[in-house]
C-alpha cells in the first residue's frame, strides 16, 4: 500500500521521487528511455534484472541503466514504513541541464561493458545527497528548476567520482538497452519466486507474446515447464541436502509450502517428506 508519493519534474518528466508505502510490494520497473538511481531510505528489496538479482538493504542504492527490472519490497521485522528516493536520468534531461554540452562521461564508450544495474553499498556521499533531497521533500515551496538541475548536476558528478569501474560502465551506456537473450533469461530466473506475468515483463514481452514465444523454445507451456523444472530441483535436493522442506520449498521457486507439496505429491506420489525418507531407509 503506497501512503505517499512526491515527486519534482523537469521537462514533463518525473525526475526527483519519494514514495511512503506499507510492504510486501510487488512492482514492475520499466525504463524505456531513462536510467535511475534508486535509494532504500527505509526498509529492503530483492530487485531482478534481465540475468542476475540484487538485495537492496537499507541506506544503499543501485544504479540502473535502461530496461526491463521487478522489485520485491519485504515485510518489514517490525511495523515501520518502507521508503525510497529514485533520481531518473533521461538523455533530453541529460542534454537540457549541460545546454547540449553532455560530459565524456556520459558518452557512450566502445569498449564499456554492458552492466545493466551496480550496487552502490553504504556510500556517505551518496548518503548525504539522498538526505538533501529528503529536506526539499519536506520544503516543496523552494524548489524551482534550477534547483533540480543543480541536484541531478551534483549526483552525475557525485557518481562519475566515486571511481568505480562498475558505475563508469552503467553512465557509458545507460541509455543503451540491455540486450535480452529469452532463454537465458528465463533459466537464470526460474527458481526464483516469479510469476510468468512478472518474467514476462522481464524479457520485455507482453504475456501473450512472452508464452508463444517460451513455447518456441522449450517446446512446452510457461507453467508446465516451470513447475517441472522446479520440483526436479526439490526433489535433487530432497535427497543430497539436509535441508528443511520448507527451506527447498522456497530455495525453488515455491511461494507456498502447501502449494510445494500438492504439487510435489501430485508429481512423485509422495510428500516431499516421504520422498526423503524413503530414499533413506
Amino acid at each position: 500500500m503506497i501512503h505517499s508519493h512526491q515527486h519534482f519534474d523537469l521537462l514533463g518528466k518525473i525526475i526527483l521521487e519519494r514514495v511512503v508505502f506499507t510492504p510486501p510490494l510487488r512492482l514492475l520497473e520499466k525504463l524505456d528511455d531513462e536510467a535511475c538511481l534508486l535509494y532504500s531510505v527505509q526498509g529492503s528489496s530483492t530487485l531482478y534484472g534481465v540475468n542476475n538479482k540484487h538485495t537492496l538493504e537499507q541506506e544503499n542504492s543501485v544504479l540502473m541503466k535502461c530496461g526491463n527490472y521487478f522489485n520485491h519490497w519485504h515485510l518489514n521485522k517490525s511495523d515501520a514504513k518502507n521508503e525510497a528516493v529514485a533520481v531518473h536520468l533521461y538523455p533530453d534531461v541529460i542534454r537540457f541541464i549541460y545546454n547540449d554540452n553532455v560530459p565524456q562521461f556520459l558518452v557512450s564508450q566502445a569498449n564499456s561493458k554492458p552492466v545493466p544495474l551496480q550496487p552502490i553499498h553504504g556510500n556517505e556521499v551518496i548518503t548525504s545527497f539522498i538526505k538533501s533531497l529528503l529536506f526539499y521533500f519536506d520544503s516543496p515551496q523552494i524548489v524551482d528548476d534550477s534547483l533540480i538541475v543543480l541536484k541531478l548536476k551534483e549526483l552525475l558528478n557525485i557518481l562519475y567520482k566515486l571511481d568505480s569501474n562498475g558505475i563508469r560502465d552503467v553512465l557509458h551506456g545507460m541509455f543503451n538497452p540491455h540486450e535480452v537473450d529469452f532463454k537465458k533469461t528465463i533459466l537464470a530466473n526460474i527458481y526464483e519466486d516469479l510469476s510468468i506475468r512478472e518474467l514476462a515483463h522481464l524479457t520485455n514481452h507482453s504475456l501473450s507474446t512472452f508464452k508463444r514465444k517460451f513455447q518456441e523454445v522449450f517446446a512446452d507451456s510457461p507453467a508446465s515447464y516451470i513447475k517441472q523444472k522446479r520440483l526436479e530441483k526439490a526433489a535433487s535436493l530432497l535427497l543430497v541436502s539436509k535441508d528443511r522442506v520448507s527451506d527447498i520449498c522456497y530455495d525453488c521457486g515455491f511461494n507456498t509450502v502447501d502449494n510445494f507439496s500438492r504439487s510435489f505429491k501430485k508429481a512423485y506420489g509422495l510428500s516431499p517428506a516421504e520422498f526423503r525418507n524413503q530414499a533413506m531407509s
